[in-house]
């Protein structure tokens, strides 16, 4: 058996897999950082309930006074690889390989993109491994929908080709089919990125073919109006759609009436004037990557590691963003490999598309840090309006000005995923060419050795100064002050191991050049287990897990409520203060403080947290949520007036309520008025009138609620939940026959019903028109699609 054969591969491979997931697969930890603690793995548990109970997951009454589950896409109700949630495993196990087996599709995904460009096995090893465990792809395991849009990149851009080279029809379902996966699984942006890099590919092939100069050999005449290239990718969009409607129709109307619509005017937006904090137009540049973090690529860790202890010394830049991925190392032979292998001109069509694909993802991952900035950084001491916002004139400024619909996306690090995957196949190629003749990298490796060492030298120097210039670092309201000796060795360290490594790897191309056939194939697996050891060294702290026990503590808090609220049939009605941390956390780092952070999120009901104990909070910011009232002059409507409970600071008080007394810290828990009730009677003050009305809340289930209410004179009766599409009333009067009647959108945009004088009956049922179209479009689509495969 050869050394660089497949499965001398797939067991580097899973090496480097088990070496990043142990603990989650054999330690009984749970993904703990981020949104895959308090974010995904409540939300996902909470559409396996529904659909373990028979329900479909349509709604969400616990956010928000009720708000879509089906078009919200992070639910991704409707992904075919949320069936792992059925299996006989407990949802912790199926939610940790949900997680991990996305991982392994893209490393897979990727080998088999390597070899269909004829990468031989080894290069093909290094996509997949310089891919899926490099920063930008391996962290997304925090925010999971989009390691499933990473996961289906590979295969994507494998379709894109046969289809668009192949003039193949049944090749564009196959790209249809796999763009529907990644909306369904949540991520529509890369879909989006997808189509578009396969439309740009399209555009080369055509350049490339018209301005071929042999003569002798004439492109072929396309054989029907089916092979042209436009033609197949309507056909993959059409597709794309069709097999997606069942979420795309029903994200696209939640879209419209949240806050992610922007209101701002055509040239406040064209110019990136007036981008407001807290709206969607100030958060669409969110989570930009400064210039400065390319050193990232080279050294591993160079910016000091974000967690458990606070180390990212980066922080002391005044343009220090947020941060999306705390590192993009993808390897450093991989990346000079990479480097090596651009061509932008007089190439192959297909390494021409991964150059520019690559290079332009990471030129617009750079998104706020565009023309605007570098215009205001150059008048930074001078009181000069230079009349635009930072991100004018960047690269994502353009994407988002000239594509349709993708100002409703968010984060410009997230094209980083597309840069990872153009790099890795680059690397394929340079990996072939460079163990197969004297190549340029080699130099590169000797110069960037002896940088590195001189970098390491550098960095002892200045420890005695590095204090004092980091002592602008402000503590992180998690993992405490900035540990400046952590930091400090994480530099020195980041410089040993690019040093230590490139002279390893540059032995390693010496010894290769001349050497038979045989000693080069152990040559190169040697190479192979470099990088992977290197990837494990530079990114194995990343993958941060806490004992799976911290998601089945029982919260205080959801207790205490349950006690007080009793058996009624309607849900306590929660309102909690806008994230906060606790204060001690500020002051001092603990090696912990993963674990100490998602047992106080849980015991405080850390939204989503209050998913899994089904205890409505009625403000919950997330990254859609449904578009508050404004009323001139007022502002934005508080919900918090609807709330039977206040969950504070534990230094807040709220007046006229009732503390409870609870023994988690930093947190109060306050009763503010016990006779509040979810149904009430409006008058024309906007005011609740009780003495009128008498109720009886007979059910409440998600998509179902119904209710008795008698009124002594006619009126209107609100039911304190989101006025939304899709929510149908039925009321029957005394012996009356049931009638369906309109829902009215009262104040501050909850539901309501006017009725006479008498006794009634209400059944308000959710069947939205939305998700009933897409059903049926999606499921014709999937049937088509599959008996044209077969």
């Amino acid at each position: 058996m050869k050394p660089t054969s497949r499965i001398f591969v797939l067991l580097v491979i899973a090496g480097l897999f088990v070496w990043f997931f142990a603990d989650a697969l054999f330690g009984g930890g749970m993904f703990v950082f981020r949104d895959a603690g308090h974010f995904y793995y409540p939300l996902f548990k909470l559409v396996s309930e529904e659909w373990g109970a028979g329900r479909l997951p349509l709604w969400n009454p616990y956010e928000n006074l009720g708000q879509p589950l089906a078009g919200d896409p992070t639910a991704s109700v409707f992904y075919p690889g949320k069936l792992i949630f059925a299996l006989p495993l407990g949802f912790d196990w199926a939610y940790r390989i949900y997680v991990t087996a996305h991982v392994l599709l893209a490393a897979g995904a990727s080998f088999r993109l390597a070899r269909y460009w004829r990468a031989s096995t080894a290069a093909a090893g290094v996509c997949a491994i310089s891919y899926a465990f490099c920063g930008n792809v391996l962290y997304q395991y925090c925010n999971v929908v989009f390691l499933v849009g990473a996961a289906w990149l590979p295969l994507a851009i494998l379709a894109a080709e046969r289809m668009l080279t192949g003039r193949n029809p049944r090749q564009a379902v196959l790209f249809g089919i796999v763009l529907a996966m990644m909306t369904l699984g949540g991520d529509p942006q890369m879909a989006y990125n997808a189509g578009v890099m396969a439309a740009a590919y399209a555009l080369l092939l055509w350049w490339r073919q018209r301005s071929r100069a042999d003569k002798e050999n004439p492109p072929k005449p396309t054989a029907s109006l089916f092979c042209m290239r436009p033609t197949l990718l309507a056909i993959a969009a059409v597709a794309g759609f069709t097999l997606s409607a069942v979420q795309v129709l029903p994200s696209m109307e939640f879209a419209s009436l949240s806050e992610r619509t922007d209101n701002s005017g055509l040239a406040d937006r064209f110019l990136c004037r007036d981008m407001q904090p807290g709206t969607h137009g100030g958060n669409v540049y969110s989570f930009s990557v400064g210039p400065w973090r390319m050193a990232e690529y080279v050294w591993p860790n160079i910016s000091g590691r974000q967690f458990p202890v606070h180390r990212r010394w980066l922080e002391v830049l005044p343009g220090e963003g947020g941060i999306w991925t705390p590192s993009l190392y993808m390897g450093i032979l991989p990346l000079l490999l990479a480097i090596g292998a651009l061509r932008f001109r007089r190439a192959e069509p297909h390494k021409l598309w991964m150059s520019w694909a690559a290079v332009l993802a990471v030129a617009a991952a750079f998104g706020w840090y565009g023309l605007g900035w570098l215009l205001r950084e150059m008048h930074v001491n001078v009181d000069v309006d230079v009349g635009v916002g930072e991100p004018f004139g960047g690269l994502y400024w353009l994407i988002t000005v000239c594509l349709p619909g993708y100002a409703y996306f968010r984060y410009p690090a997230k094209l980083l995923v597309l840069a990872a995957l153009g790099l890795s196949v680059l690397a394929a190629w340079g990996w072939d060419d460079t163990f197969s003749q004297k190549s340029r990298v080699s130099r590169w490796l000797l110069w960037l050795a002896g940088l590195s060492v001189l970098g390491f030298f550098g960095s002892l120097a200045i420890r005695p100064w590095l204090g004092g210039w980091l002592s602008g670092v402000k503590p992180d309201v998690l993992f405490g002050p900035l540990d400046t000796t952590g930091a400090a060795n994480d530099i020195s360290l980041a410089m040993m191991q690019t040093a230590i490594l490139c002279g390893l790897f540059y032995w390693l191309l010496r010894m290769a050049l001349g050497a038979g056939e045989k000693r080069c194939r152990l040559i190169q697996a040697a190479a192979l287990i470099l990088v992977a050891v290197d990837l494990a060294m530079a990114n194995g702290w990343m993958v941060a897990c806490a004992p799976a026990s911290s998601w089945h503590a029982e919260s205080e808090l959801a207790k205490a409520i349950t006690a007080r609220h009793g058996e009624r049939p309607d849900p306590a009605r929660v309102y909690r203060h806008r994230i906060w941390q606790r204060p001690s956390w500020r002051e001092s780092g603990s090696a912990d403080r993963m674990t100490e952070s998602m047992q106080w999120d849980r015991a405080t009901l850390w939204p989503k947290h209050n998913l899994t104990e089904r205890i409505p909070i009625l403000e919950v910011q997330g990254s859609m949520m449904p578009r508050k009232k404004r009323k001139k002059g007022t502002g934005v409507f508080s919900v918090a007036s609807l709330a039977e409970y206040v969950i504070l600071p534990g230094d807040k008080a709220l007046p006229g309520g009732e503390r409870v007394p609870l023994k988690t810290p930093d947190v109060s828990l306050w009763i503010r008025n016990p006779r509040l009730r979810l149904v009430f009677l409006a008058t024309d003050e906007g005011e609740e009138e009780r003495a009128r009305l008498d109720f009886e809340i007979l059910q409440h289930d998600p998509r179902r609620v119904e209710i008795e209410v008698e009124l002594a004179e006619p009126g209107v009766v609100v039911l304190s939940e989101q006025f939304y599409p899709g929510w149908l009333l039925q009321v029957q009067s005394d012996k009356h026959k049931p009638r369906e009647v309109p829902i009215l959108k009262t104040v501050e945009s909850l539901r309501g019903v006017e009725l006479p004088a008498g006794r009634h009956n209400l059944v308000y049922t959710y069947r939205p028109t939305s998700f009933i179209c897409g059903a049926v479009i999606s499921g014709v689509a999937w049937l088509s699609a599959l008996l044209m495969l077969a």
